[in-house]
């Protein structure tokens, strides 16, 4: 591995550590030191446990395991030796992950041990092999068997973790109960108290920005400049660096950098009217837009930390979804897992008119991504706004585009619901897609199914023309085997991601600029068909209870 000895300011020491002997420990155990002076490690090496803390967080790192089963697989230490390096593989990586990786790490390291008889074995559960910081422990630990570390390499590059989001309306459904209750309904009161959540859904769905860092929003947020509001937020240095090369010093004003995005009237409004509400509160500890007096005195339960925490966020959403959605508006508020549920035929589960599906406070971020790349953002302009320093971290994002893009062809057809309308091809070939009050016009029978061309229908083979022939592209075409037709043009955007992805990954070069046009223009039209295949499901009939 490629540890971290030291860091002073801008100058950073590394060491490649194959081993772990006598010098690495006193190697570790000055970095010990040397962070313990400085308030991050609050405990001694030799404690079971260790308290790290970096200003807005404080964990435990609990080094106990079960020493029976330990000296019963492990033949290379024993329990007291192998306890030592286990610490010093920590301290190694102290400055390289946040306290809360760290912690996950120990519990990802003990979990692992107890699956694999003490790295002798492979374990069952795949997954524990790609678990952060395990690769690096593996190699490092002179028991760990070949078979694991094979296992390990093969397994990597065929694991994708992809965030589970929520049924696509209940997007839509939260955003109009938010705003309908925060226009109608919310008393003074309760605004103060909901407020982060009415601004991180109008930021954060726009903007595509971390929990933590919308937690850490400054206090002097907001600047007009040339009759342009701009936003200030905190962004952190410490995702996404593949290499490890990083300095986390556990400091919010090293560790985090200030950004600035130009942002509409209305949200420097409500920023502005937050503000002026929440005057006669007490102020954070550190420097935050939000308070946390209020959050503290209304759960008892959550630790005090001075600043309004992602803990008191989470459970501030917990509460609106409780106490609005469900009393207030009598909606069934149902778990992400329950749409993995199928029933006996197979059939996923449908929401019921009178149920929304609980969406998480990250969701919004990798919405705002998928966004970003379905209006035709540079993939590398959004690499910088998301803050991941590798490319292949944008598409990871993909993996959930099939679900915004039902959410746009969902607002195409409720506005289509109310009036006629004509859909414009934003792949911009000249194709409009036709809706009268949520269902197609006339059509006539072909071996394709059904044709809703009002050209077609006069014998004029004029729309046809435009598509070389092809009905599974037309928009007017009416497949009978609509499910079949829509996994297809899903595989479609699928596959045209990868190429696209392929064709950012390759040696500059390699690259054809031509090329990149050709495929960015290929997938926009392959959203815009898979568009309108789910709009004309939904004015079948069949989307209404997704």
């Amino acid at each position: 591995m490629l540890a971290l000895i030291t860091q002073n300011k801008n100058i950073n020491r590394h060491k490649v550590v194959s081993t772990i002997g006598t010098e690495e420990k006193k190697i570790a155990l000055e970095k010990f030191e040397i962070y313990q002076k400085g308030g991050v490690i609050q405990t001694e090496f030799n404690d079971d446990a260790w308290i790290l803390s970096d200003e807005k967080d404080s964990v435990i790192l609990d080094f106990t395991f079960d020493e029976v089963y330990v000296k019963k697989y492990m033949n290379h230490y024993s329990v007291t030796e192998f306890k030592e390096v286990f610490k010093c593989y920590i301290c190694f990586c102290i400055g390289q992950y946040v306290i809360g990786t760290l912690q996950g790490m120990v519990y990802n390291i003990k979990e692992l041990l107890y699956n694999t008889e003490c790295l002798s074995k492979i374990p069952t559960k795949r997954y524990l092999l790609f678990k952060t910081g395990i690769q690096d422990f593996i190699e490092l630990m002179p028991f760990t068997s070949e078979d694991i570390i094979h296992e390990e390499e093969r397994y990597k590059y065929n694991y994708v973790k992809r965030r589970d989001l929520a049924e696509y309306q209940s997007y839509f459904l939260f955003g109009r109960i938010l705003e309908e209750y925060w226009k109608s309904n919310a008393t003074i009161n309760e605004k103060v108290f909901y407020y982060p959540i009415y601004l991180w859904w109008n930021i954060t769905m726009i903007l595509p920005v971390r929990v933590t860092e919308f937690t850490l929003i400054p206090k002097e947020c907001v600047e007009g400049k040339n009759g342009v509001q701009y936003l200030k937020i905190r962004r952190s240095k410490m995702k996404g660096n593949a290499s490890r090369n990083r300095n986390i010093t556990y400091k919010i004003d090293e560790d985090y950098k200030i950004y600035e995005y130009a942002v509409s009237n209305e949200i420097a409004a409500m920023i502005f009217d937050y503000k002026k509400l929440v005057k006669g509160y007490k102020e954070s500890n550190i420097d935050s837009l939000f308070v946390n007096e209020i959050y503290v005195n209304a759960n008892n339960k959550l630790k005090d930390n001075g600043f309004f925490h992602t803990n008191h966020f989470s459970r501030l959403l917990d509460v609106f979804y409780c106490d609005v959605i469900e009393k207030h508006y009598n909606y069934r508020v149902i778990p992400k897992d329950k749409l993995k549920e199928t029933n006996f035929v197979g059939e996923a589960y449908k929401l019921k008119v009178n149920e929304i599906v609980k969406i998480s406070l990250g969701d919004s971020r990798h919405i705002a991504m998928q966004n970003m790349l379905l209006n035709g953002a540079n993939i590398l302009m959004a690499k910088e706004i998301t803050g991941h320093e590798n490319v292949d971290m944008i598409f990871h994002y993909s993996g959930n585009m099939k679900n915004l893009i039902k959410c746009k062809a969902y607002s195409l057809f409720e506005l289509s619901k109310r009036k006629e309308i004509i859909v414009e091809s934003v792949a911009g070939n000249g194709k409009d897609f036709i809706i009268r009050g949520g269902e197609l016009t006339n059509f006539v029978e072909v071996d394709q199914g059904k044709c809703f061309s009002p050209l077609f229908i006069q014998g004029n083979m004029g729309d046809c023309y435009k598509v070389a022939g092809n009905c599974e592209i037309c928009n007017f075409q009416g497949n009978k085997n609509r499910k079949e037709l829509i996994k297809n043009q899903e595989l479609k955007v699928e596959e045209r991601l990868k190429r696209l992805k392929r064709w950012i990954s390759s040696e500059k070069e390699y690259r054809n600029t031509d090329e990149y046009v050709i495929l960015k223009n290929q997938l926009k039209a392959s959203v815009e068909n898979l568009i309108n295949a789910y709009v004309e499901e939904l004015g079948g009939g069949d989307m209404h209870d997704k």
